[in-house]
């Protein structure tokens, strides 16, 4: 985190500090969301998926169970019929003589047991119509002899057609029964409504719930509501006839799906899907999707709230943590101005004694005895003492301003001219003294950077300071500032002893030295690595015994304007 700032902080630091804490909350929201909201996610899209399933089964097994119900209710209602026409074909009362005077009433007692009844007629051996009782009038002698289901008709069995137009051009059921053979034999014929049949079939249970319809083994509707289609229409479902029951599910085509059982008694198959929406009642409309909804949307506000709390507590750590570190920093500025306190003294020591001679030079002219006979240029003493006690001034407040503990400051200042005060003012003489040549090399193409110049003379008296102790004998200290894309690079090379790898390795952390007791406090890079971090920048060392080390600064550049 940076470093607090104060109200002078310019608006690029107000910038990133923005930046910051929207970067802290986003990343902070991320991983909650990560941590809570994904395991949610998945557990919610699993019970999504076994409900789905569990609602698919469900709608199969239903559909299966009502299209067998119904399939055997239906067959039943057949077979009933059968046996109604075949209890009148036996009753002894029809073998007798005028017997077709008798139809219309056997056909009223058949339609009391079921309105499904049409007609009844009554059909010899020849094929020909003897007798009928019904709607329909024939103009002249019926035979059914070409009919399929005459010529099928065997003695003693029965026979129930598919739906067809036949002779009334009406679509209908014919079942008839053969009893004797012969002169003796008779075939009772009688029509079943389809309309009748649909009726019944729309009236039994679970119909409410379906849409059912019979279909034949080609594929067409034999019985059918409004809904399905229309009878002798190609049917929308051709079930399989393997296996005699089951379910087929929705195709692409638009079909729905649907259940089937086939007959016992007759070559068709009794068909239902589901009669409304229901049926495929997507997640999203039920109870389980809106309850989901209701724990995301107060899992994310709980998320959201958690998030705030997280991010407000790591900032207030991170203000503490800055707080530590500039008392930190402050400590190891007090432990740097010792280690100048000699080359300081020196630096003031020189313009004072210049102060010095310049007043006994002016004493010595006002002393009558030792006035000499040529005028004393006065101006040009008092000049002297006048830049000698401005130099001391500047000495000491570039001291006094380097060991204060102030808030960061950032503004635009230029790499040179903080080395520049480093290496001649700070640090000119200890250089000369230790021997030390001093080389630099600044590229013009840097522009100004945005900083606290405090802070960074702290960093460059730190490394120039480990530098001179690296090579204690003298040597080269070879100073660069260049250009790299969007940093500036600041390298300060010795020609010193150099650090072993594993030194290299603890170089940063906190108390760590290779000096001498007493010669350092090891928090000069570990302070200098966190202002770095802290102005967006890198900190980078490379360095081997016997040859040397390079330390490396990159800044990011701010140019003005």
């Amino acid at each position: 985190m940076a470093a607090r700032s104060s109200g002078t902080a310019s608006e690029p630091a107000k910038a990133r500090g923005h930046a910051r804490v929207r970067e802290l909350f986003w990343t902070t929201l991320g991983r909650l969301i990560l941590l809570y909201f994904a395991p949610l996610l998945l557990l919610a899209a699993f019970f999504h998926v076994q409900y789905r399933h569990l609602v698919r089964e469900g709608h199969r097994a239903h559909l299966e169970v009502v299209a067998e119900h119904q399939a055997n209710t239906f067959d039943l209602f057949l077979r009933e019929r059968l046996t109604n026409l075949g209890n009148v074909a036996d009753n002894p009362d029809f073998r007798e003589p005028g017997r077709g005077a008798r139809l219309p009433g056997l056909l009223s007692a058949l339609q009391r047991t079921s309105d499904a009844f049409v007609d009844l007629g009554v059909v010899g051996e020849d094929g020909f119509l003897a007798s009928y009782a019904g709607p329909v009038r024939y103009g002249g002698q019926v035979s059914y002899r070409e009919e399929d289901w005459f010529r099928q008709l065997e003695p003693g069995g029965s026979v129930l057609t598919e739906i067809y137009r036949g002779f009334r051009d009406m679509p209908h059921f014919t079942i008839a029964v053969r009893r004797g053979a012969g002169a003796d034999g008779v075939v009772l014929r009688a029509a079943l409504s389809p309309e009748r049949l649909a009726e019944y079939l729309a009236g039994l249970e679970g119909a409410s719930e379906v849409h059912a319809a019979i279909v034949n083994a080609g594929g067409v509707l034999q019985v059918a509501t409004p809904r399905v289609g229309r009878v002798l229409e190609p049917s929308p479902f051709t079930p399989p006839t393997v296996p005699e029951r089951g379910f087929v599910a929705a195709d692409g085509s638009g079909r729905p799906a649907y259940a089937y059982a086939w007959l016992s008694h007759t070559p068709w198959a009794l068909v239902v899907m589901e009669a409304g929406p229901a049926a495929a009642a997507p997640f999203f409309r039920d109870g389980p999707f809106l309850a989901t909804v209701a724990v995301f949307l107060l899992m994310g506000g709980v998320i959201l709230v958690r998030t705030r709390q997280v991010v407000g507590r790591q900032l207030e750590a991170e203000r503490h943590e800055a707080d530590l570190s500039g008392q930190l920093v402050h400590a190891a500025k007090l432990a740097s101005v010792g280690e100048l306190a000699a080359g300081i003294a020196h630096e003031i020591n020189n313009p004072l004694a210049i102060i010095a001679e310049e007043v006994g030079v002016l004493q010595d002219a006002l002393d009558p005895e030792l006035a000499d006979d040529e005028p004393l240029d006065v101006p040009e003493h008092l000049g002297a003492i006048h830049e000698a006690v401005f130099r001391c001034r500047d000495i000491t407040r570039k001291l006094l301003t380097f060991v204060r503990q102030t808030d960061v400051k950032l503004e635009l200042h230029p790499l040179r001219g903080i080395l520049d005060d480093v290496l001649d003012v700070m640090l000119g003489n200890e250089l000369a003294i230790s021997n030390v040549q001093v080389v630099r090399r600044y590229d013009d193409a840097v522009p100004p950077i945005l900083v606290d110049r405090n802070q960074l003379v702290q960093v460059f008296v730190n490394l120039v300071k480990n530098a001179m102790d690296a090579m204690p004998d003298g040597g080269t200290l070879t100073v660069s500032v260049v250009r790299r894309e969007r940093v500036a690079a600041v390298s300060i090379r010795d020609t010193g002893c150099g650090m072993t790898p594993e030194a290299l390795e603890k170089v940063f952390l906190p108390f760590f030295t290779t000096k001498d007791p007493g010669k350092g406090t090891g928090l000069g890079l570990s302070v200098s690595y966190s202002i770095i971090r802290n102005l967006g920048g890198a900190f980078y060392v490379d360095s081997a015994p016997g040859v040397g080390s390079v330390f490396t600064v990159e800044l990011p550049l701010e140019v003005a304007g």
